[in-house]
């Protein structure tokens, strides 16, 4: 497996962040590296966004094709600059029709917290009808957080939600999925060197 992100060759102490083997130990280290960025440099809610972005890649890649969390096949993330991201962090082919699946990924540094409307969770429905003729199936617009999911007052509410506990459910203590991270930006770092 080969990650397509930028930022799985860019972020140069990526191999330390993924030295856990829970969820929770990912995100304090995503936010611990992130604040020791310079701004001028690399922002630090942009690095802590784009570390986020590479591990939800890593994720979909490996639960290729799953139908009963994921609902998506053939993950990859949005780089095209005919496609810029206003929403859509990556797409997919939906397991339940087929068609294209739409996901926005959001990183928030409270687990405990909601997306909500200052998380700008709407584009990437609004950026998939209106560019991509994308029609919902119930699962093929999804949002992957690290927070508790969309506030349940929210319009996106019934978007598909990959929640930080559902994630945690699949990769905490999951040694195969850390050890194939490990291995995929080990690799990927001796290509830069």
């Amino acid at each position: 497996m080969q990650l397509q992100h930028f930022a799985s060759y860019d972020i140069k102490e990526f191999s330390k962040i993924i030295e856990v083997n829970t969820l929770d130990a990912f995100i304090k280290n995503v936010l611990k590296y992130g604040k020791m960025q310079d701004p001028d440099i690399y922002d630090p809610l942009k690095y802590m966004g784009d570390c986020w972005e590479v591990f939800a890649e890593f994720f979909f890649k490996f639960f290729n094709g799953d139908h009963t969390l994921t609902y998506t096949a053939n993950y990859e993330p949005n780089l095209s600059n005919l496609n810029p991201d206003r929403g859509i962090d990556g797409r997919g082919i939906s397991t339940l029709d087929g068609k294209l699946c739409v996901i926005q990924c959001k990183f928030k540094a409270n687990p405990n917290e909601y997306l909500t409307n200052k998380d700008n969770i709407s584009n990437v429905v609004a950026d998939a009808s209106l560019s991509e003729e994308w029609v919902t199936n119930g699962k093929n617009a999804i949002i992957f957080t690290s927070c508790k999911g969309v506030h349940p007052n929210h319009a996106m509410v019934n978007a598909h939600c990959i929640s930080k506990k559902e994630i945690a459910r699949r990769v905490d203590k999951n040694v195969v999925f850390w050890n194939d991270f490990k291995s995929v930006i080990s690799k990927q770092s001796n290509v830069q060197e």
